[in-house]
Order: C-alpha cells, then sequence, then structure tokens
C-alpha cells in the first residue's frame, strides 16, 4: 500500500483508474501519494490517521484523499480495504461531467474526509468492488458506485439546485490549467462573467473551500508530488508551483498537510530509480 508514485500505479496509454484489495491485521504506517484514493472498508475497524486528524473506520466507511495527502491506519482489526485509486485528470476529461452533480463537486474538494455508506449503496459498491480488481471498465464501474455513494452521505440537494454553477466549473478549469498563474479573483470572475462577490461565495458554497484557498491546495497538491518524485531544491519546487517566497510556501504547504515541505519529503519520498525520469 505504499506506492507513491503514478508510474507504480497506473498503466500507461489508459485511463488512470486502478482497484486493488487489502487485508490489513497490524498497522500500516502512514504514506502519501501523487493522486487521489477512495478507500472503502468492508470488514473490520481501524482508526484512521491523515492531517485532518484520527476518525474511527468500520464497515462502511469511505475515506477520500486527494493528491498529496498522507495517511495510514493503525489499530487494525480483520481490516479489508477496497482501494479506487484515480489520475485527477480523469476529473478534467472523460469524468468531467462529474462536476456539475450536486454533491460530487464538494465532495472531491474534501481532503481527508470519511464518510459512510448507506446499506443500499454499500451492498452495490461490494458487487463492484471484487471485479473491478481485474478489469478496466468495471474499475470505472466501481469508482462510479464510490462516488455515488459517498456523495449521497452528504445529504440530498437543496431544493431548486440544478447543480454546479457554470460560473464556478470554469474558475476550477482554469485554475487546475494553470496554478502557477498569480490569479486573483477578479481575474476568474472577469472570465466568468459574473461579479467577485458572487463568484467568491457561489465558489465556496458549492465546493466548500474559497476560490484562494483552492489554488494554495492545487499548488500544494504539485509540489508534494514533486518533493516525493524528484530531488529538486524545495525553494526550486515553489516557485515551479507558482511560490516565489519559501517562506510563503512553507506556510501555505503545512496547512494542507500539517507538516513542512521538508519534511514531508523526508517522511515520504520514494527514491527515483536510476535511468527513469520522475513521474509527472
Amino acid at each position: 500500500m505504499h506506492r507513491v508514485r503514478r508510474d507504480d500505479v497506473f498503466t500507461p496509454d489508459r485511463p488512470p483508474v486502478v482497484a486493488e484489495r487489502h487485508e490489513l491485521a497490524a498497522d500500516n504506517s502512514a504514506h502519501s501519494h501523487d493522486f487521489l484514493e477512495l478507500a472503502v472498508v468492508t470488514r473490520g475497524t481501524a482508526t484512521h490517521v491523515s492531517a485532518s486528524g484520527e476518525q474511527g473506520l468500520s464497515r462502511g466507511s469511505v475515506a477520500l484523499l486527494r493528491p498529496g495527502d498522507w495517511h495510514g491506519y493503525r489499530d487494525c482489526r480483520g481490516l479489508v480495504v477496497h482501494n479506487v485509486y484515480v489520475g485527477p485528470e480523469m476529473f478534467q476529461r472523460e469524468l468531467a461531467w462529474l462536476r456539475a452533480e450536486p454533491h460530487i463537486g464538494r465532495l472531491l474538494h474534501r481532503s481527508g474526509h470519511v464518510s459512510r455508506l448507506d446499506d443500499g449503496a454499500l451492498a452495490v459498491v461490494e458487487a463492484a468492488l471484487p471485479a473491478a480488481v481485474g478489469g478496466h471498465i468495471t474499475q470505472v464501474g466501481a469508482l462510479l458506485c464510490l462516488l455515488g455513494g459517498a456523495a449521497a452521505s452528504l445529504g440530498e440537494p437543496a431544493a431548486g439546485s440544478a447543480g454546479t454553477h457554470p460560473a464556478v466549473l470554469l474558475a476550477v478549469r482554469e485554475l487546475e490549467g494553470d496554478p502557477r498563474r498569480d490569479w486573483s479573483v477578479d481575474d476568474l470572475a472577469a472570465l466568468a462573467r459574473v461579479s467577485a462577490a458572487h463568484l467568491a461565495r457561489t465558489f465556496t458554497a458549492q465546493l466548500g473551500i474559497s476560490p484562494m484557498a483552492y489554488l494554495n491546495r492545487l499548488r500544494a497538491e504539485r509540489a508534494a508530488a514533486l518533493l516525493i518524485e524528484t530531488d529538486l531544491p524545495v525553494a526550486a519546487i515553489g516557485r515551479q508551483v507558482g511560490w516565489s517566497d519559501p517562506n510563503y510556501a512553507s506556510r501555505r504547504f503545512r496547512q494542507f498537510f500539517a507538516m513542512s515541505p521538508s519534511g514531508y519529503r523526508a517522511r515520504f519520498s520514494a527514491p527515483v530509480t536510476p535511468g527513469r525520469p520522475p513521474a509527472r
């Protein structure tokens, strides 16, 4: 469960979705990776440890980790976890339509969030997951089942909700497309042709995070990937993701991962294989 690089998980020239099953009878030390993970518990109990704190897990629990998030399991008792790993670009391409669905966008931005599947959703997920380990189409199907069940745990959409606002979707696409840019809410609002106040309010209400906080989250995620995949100096990584001031970069990184960039690298970096370019 400690593969941290995309090249160690995803098959080239195929959409980045992989499903695995793990049985844990002992503690699983904290680890990180540069892709999104959905982990669903189908048997046993444990304590989930992450930058968000400690949370109890039992049958039906689902943890969602964004790229760069670190987590581990302790006090495992007969724990069976099904992991679905996803490259975040899937939600910019093949599964972009999901972001317009009520709750899905908010779910995808809740780092370290642990939700619970109801009995009906868990039954569907349990039927999909065993087959997903062996086939790509069923892996995508299992992902959709998991996302649907986890999103349903957030409750019913507000009355009259028609999905994520187009201006919010546009702002997300722009931020993800060029996180190094010195963005402001005014810049994004001008592109979306709405007022800055309206965009900031709607973005935060629908995704649970402000536009500028989301920009910093993207930069932190990309910095985390570079920290575990390359030997670039920490200051150079900060500049590469859009943070020119090393002190500011360290504060922002710590905000999301509860440790400094150098501490993160020391704890989670995987050695780069000689002769092999670092993953991107």
